[in-house]
């Protein structure tokens, strides 16, 4: 077996093994809502004050560590559609699994002392740590990736004549490897944005700090209303195996029919 098939085996399992991941930190925020026994709940009162001060809140934040494990999920599902990932990229994807699997017992903590500074900090540094991971891989997989266009790139900017027609091949190379890398960074760097902002706010208002992180939904809204053309694909100057992983990527942002 070649080091190739080795590589992608490995990439394929732990494929399955993050799906498997982010699938049960999601089944087990849910389980961190405790309920109350009877002997707790004496009156209608009790009951009253327990939605109030408990559930109503506890279910706000299950709903938000949900959608922020999803989007974690999503942009592995993103980082995955490059081809050539190598053994320190495994090894990364490992250590933010591991992060991610910190979420529920971090949930649970805000489920309870949701209105505590240090407690809305902890959970801020967890989500920022795991979005830097994320990062992280991004550039290490497009150096690895795109090699061609980085030596164009290069070769563009040391020489000036009209053999490049005044920079017009290397607008085009921008044109379309920026369009869809910088939607795909911006995208990954959506919940770095939010949890530094939700840090922020968590010594004014934990409340504050824990909806801050709604702004991935909407940041992420935003950022795939962006349209990279297809139509510039064939004029970069890359490789097909780089071209057919571009669009690839590109289609796992905005969908088969854009």
């Amino acid at each position: 077996m070649t080091n190739n098939n080795i590589l992608n085996n490995l990439k394929d399992r732990h494929v399955a093994i993050t799906d498997g991941v982010f699938a049960i930190a999601m089944t087990i925020l849910v389980l961190e809502i405790a309920v109350p026994t009877i002997s707790e709940i004496s009156s209608g009162v009790a009951l009253n004050e327990y939605f109030m001060t408990y559930l109503l809140p506890s279910i706000l934040i299950y709903f938000i560590s949900f959608y922020i494990v999803y989007n974690f999920w999503e942009n592995t599902t993103l980082l995955f559609q490059f081809k050539k990932i190598k053994d320190s990229i495994l090894t990364l994807n490992m250590l933010t699994m591991a992060s991610v699997c910190l979420i529920p017992f971090a949930t649970g903590f805000l489920f309870k002392f949701y209105n505590y500074t240090n407690v809305n900090i902890f959970f801020s540094l967890l989500v920022l740590i795991i979005s830097l991971l994320y990062i992280l891989m991004f550039m290490l997989l497009v150096r690895d990736n795109f090699k061609k266009y980085f030596e164009k790139k290069d070769e563009i900017k040391a020489t000036v004549n009209e053999t490049y027609n005044d920079g017009v091949e290397l607008d085009n190379l921008k044109l379309y490897f920026r369009g869809v890398m910088l939607t795909l960074f911006y995208i990954l760097m959506t919940p770095v944005l939010s949890s530094v902002i939700s840090l922020i706010l968590a010594f004014f208002s934990p409340l504050a700090s824990i909806l801050s992180f709604v702004l991935i939904l909407i940041l992420r809204f935003v950022i795939r209303m962006r349209r990279t053309s297809k139509d510039k694909l064939n004029d970069l100057e890359l490789t097909d195996d780089e071209k057919e992983l571009l669009e690839n990527i590109r289609e796992s942002i905005y969908g088969n029919d854009s």
